[in-house]
Parts: C-alpha cells; sequence; structure tokens
C-alpha cells in the first residue's frame, strides 16, 4: 500500500517565509537535506534505502512510497517487528496499529512514525508518514526522514518541524505518532557523588522506568558492566585505594570481594577485550595518556598497555567494529572530538569527528540495538543526555533530561 505523493512545494515557501523570519527555528519548518547523496554527505543517512528500497517491507509497495520507506527504516534501524497485520495506506496506519494494541498518541519520541492525516495541509487524500529521527527539549521540535516527496532530489529529506505552528503551515506537527516496539540494547543513567546513589533508565522509550539504588559511601566511581556469568551487574571504583568492588547485580548490597588493580587516582574502564562474552577491567592514566586493560576480574598485570592521544583526555571504551570486542578512543573536551582507534594497541584513529559542543562529558553504547557502539554526551550544566546513532557527526537522535543537573553519566546495557 502507498500514501499520494506530496505535491506541495515546500522549497517555495520556506524562501518566502525566509525575509520574514531571522532564523530557521522560528519557520515551521526547515529542510535539513535533499536527495540521498546530500544527505548523506552530511550525516542524515537513509541506511540504505537507496539500494534496498526497490523491495517491499510489511507489505508496501516498493519504490519511493512513504510507507515502503518508514517500513524499511522501522525494520533496519530501529529493529522494529514487522507487523502481522495489514497497516493499508498511511493515513490507516494509526487505527490499523492501534486497533492491534500500539501506542498512538500525540506525543513525539526517536524512531516513532510521524502520521499526517489525509487532508491534512499539503498532504494529498490516503495520507503520509515519515520517520522521527530526532526530538528537541520539551518536544519543541522533530526531525524527520521522509520518502515521496515531490520537489525533492530522489523523493527524499530531512526536515526539521517546529512545535506550536498551525495547521495550515507546511510542514505541519503531525496528527499522530505511532510507538511500534523498537529495540535498544545500551540505555543511561547517573550518579549522584553527594549521596552516593545510581539511578538507571531502563530503556530509551518514551515512557521509561527507572531503578535507584545506594552504591556505597559518596565519592565512588560507579561500574555497570556484563561481568563474566552474570546478566548486568554494577559496582564501584575507589580512586583512593584502586580497588574494583564489583556486584552481580544491579542493586545495593555487599558486593564480591574487592580487588585492587594499578595505582590510585585512575580512572576506570570496563570492556569485553577477548570479545568472548563478559566485560572486564582496566584504567586510564591522565598523567600520561595510558591504557592498561586486564583479561581478569581479578588483581595481577594488564594484558595491553599502551599509550593512545595525548594526555588529559576522557577515555571511551565501545565495539566501534561490531565484531563483539570492545575498542578504545578519547574525547577531547577542548575540541569536543571524538577520537577512536579500531584496535587495543598504540597507533593512528581509525576515526576522528566533532559531536556537540565543547566541555561535555562524552558516553557511549549501543542506543538502537545493532551490532556496534554509538555515542553521545551529557551537559553537566542542563541535565541533558544527547545521543546520535552512528559513529560520525551529524544531527542528535536521542535528546532527554534524566536526573538533576552536574550528575555522573552512565550507559550500559541495564536489562543484560
Amino acid at each position: 500500500m502507498s500514501a499520494a505523493r506530496v505535491q506541495f512545494p515546500v522549497i517555495a515557501v520556506i524562501g518566502a517565509l525566509a525575509p520574514l523570519l531571522p532564523n530557521a527555528a522560528q519557520a515551521p519548518s526547515s529542510i535539513l537535506c535533499t536527495g540521498y547523496a546530500a544527505c548523506a554527505a552530511g550525516g542524515h543517512s537513509n541506511d540504505g534505502y537507496d539500494l534496498a528500497g526497490g523491495r517491499s517491507y510489511w507489505q508496501m509497495s516498493a519504490g519511493d512510497e512513504c510507507t515502503n520507506y518508514v517500513a524499511y527504516i522501522e525494520s533496519t534501524e530501529f529493529l522494529a517487528p514487522a507487523p502481522r497485520y495489514l497497516l493499508g495506506n498511511a493515513g490507516q496506519w494509526p487505527s490499523s496499529a492501534a486497533s492491534h494494541g500500539i501506542t498512538v498518541n500525540n506525543v513525539p519520541s526517536t524512531g516513532a512514525v510521524a502520521e499526517w492525516d489525509a487532508g491534512s495541509f499539503g498532504i494529498g487524500g490516503e495520507g503520509h508518514v515519515a520517520v522521527v529521527q530526532e526530538v528537541g527539549p520539551h518536544d519543541s521540535y522533530i526531525v524527520i526522514s521522509q520518502q515521496h516527496i515531490s520537489s525533492d532530489v530522489d523523493g527524499y529529506d530531512w526536515t526539521r518541524i517546529n512545535a506550536g505552528y498551525p495547521a495550515y503551515t507546511w510542514q505541519s506537527w503531525p496528527s499522530h505518532f505511532i510507538h511500534f516496539p523498537i529495540k535498544g540494547s545500551a540505555s543511561v543513567g547517573y550518579y549522584n557523588a553527594r549521596t552516593g546513589t545510581v539511578e538507571v533508565r531502563e530503556t530509551l522509550g518514551p515512557a521509561a522506568s527507572s531503578l535507584t539504588f545506594k552504591v556505597a559511601r559518596p565519592g565512588l566511581v560507579p561500574l555497570a558492566g556484563d561481568w563474566p556469568g552474570a546478566p548486568a551487574g554494577g559496582g564501584y571504583y575507589d580512586p583512593r585505594t584502586a580497588a574494583f568492588h564489583l556486584r552481580s547485580a544491579l542493586a545495593g548490597g555487599k558486593p564480591r570481594a574487592p580487588f585492587r588493580f594499578g595505582p590510585p587516582g585512575m580512572i576506570p574502564l570496563v570492556g569485553d577485550w577477548t570479545g568472548k562474552g563478559g566485560d572486564r577491567i582496566g584504567y586510564y592514566d591522565p598523567q600520561d595518556g595510558t591504557f592498561h586493560l586486564r583479561n581478569y576480574l581479578s588483581a595481577g598485570p594488564a594484558q595491553y598497555t599502551f599509550a593512545f592521544g595525548p594526555p588529559g583526555m576522557i577515555p571511551l571504551v565501545g565495539d566501534w567494529t561490531g565484531d563483539g570486542r570492545s575498542r578504545i578512543g578519547y574525547y577531547d573536551p577542548r575540541t569536543a572530538t571524538f577520537v577512536l582507534r579500531d584496535a587495543l594497541s598504540a597507533g593512528p584513529a581509525s576515526s576522528a569527528f566533532v559531536f556537540g559542543p565543547r566541555g561535555m562529558i562524552p558516553l557511549a553504547g549501543n542506543w538502537t540495538g545493532g551490532s556496534k557502539s554509538e555515542i553521545g554526551f551529557y551537559n553537566p550544566s542542563s541535565g541533558w543526555f544527547h545521543l546520535r546513532r552512528g559513529l560520525n557527526r551529524g544531527a542528535v537522535s536521542f535528546i532527554f533530561a534524566f536526573g538533576p543537573r552536574e550528575m555522573t553519566p552512565l550507559a550500559a546495557d541495564w536489562l543484560g
């Protein structure tokens, strides 16, 4: 099934408004990019639809169709299972989905389907759907990717739509948001150093629940990992004694017997250095920029010791290649640059890019359930998390506040 091709002259409307509006944020909508190649060059990927669009997804009509594009992105990018029922034309999606237990409301979330009813301003008689790629603070705007726009190169664009404008403006706020179940692995949390407590958000969904527990006394460094032979667990590192205290559960209580690794005052690391499953420990020495990684949860020598980057950076750990093995990197807060290396050794960077403003706290995690880790940052002055799908510069994919300001952010697969 397909939606009628949108014929409204988007570019002409934006151009006519430009002399009256000082910046794009004050327009009802603004096109961020148009065409597969130009969008990809700006960090706005179509996830291969330019090559795969000739096939049908979710029983939709293949090709330059909004419904087929959305079905493809929901399946490949957000890992939503294919519905076992026919959704129909774009304007029928809300009622079809709702009748099968899918949440349909007026609340945007990253990964949701934006839907415009038939007859909405500039929309044809069969409605229109797009993918919500980003949601602004307090739902102030959304960024969508969409197919089947006649004025676009390849019929494709990414557009920012600002909230609060009347329905007779292009591109108007969607009529509904459809929240198909999407799969993510990692989520976020924070540590309150004043109280010694951790609160974790179990998913990145719009109605995510959270879990709070006491770590230990204030002033420690919280840890999270899938320790070998156990589900997601917590723990902490005591920088005064260089001792790791691990627990095979996300809860307070007495941890396993502690062990020391390295000198005091280091920055602890957690990752699967072997690729065989289960996280191990390590540390980064900010004085000389060296990484020290150990394949066992015990005291003993490091299996990997090497320098990467200048001293004084913020270390990163993630699976940058998607093979199940953790690698390293660093974030330079002076330039907001992420620098990653696809090996556990000294050598040149595999990739380097700027993401976000300077002075943030970097994050790495698998936000959308793919094989590779992705990046993000936490703004301590606002308490907002900004996460991006992908390992490159570009648009923020998830933006939300969680907890008070000036916390220590965490990222892990809390559900194991």
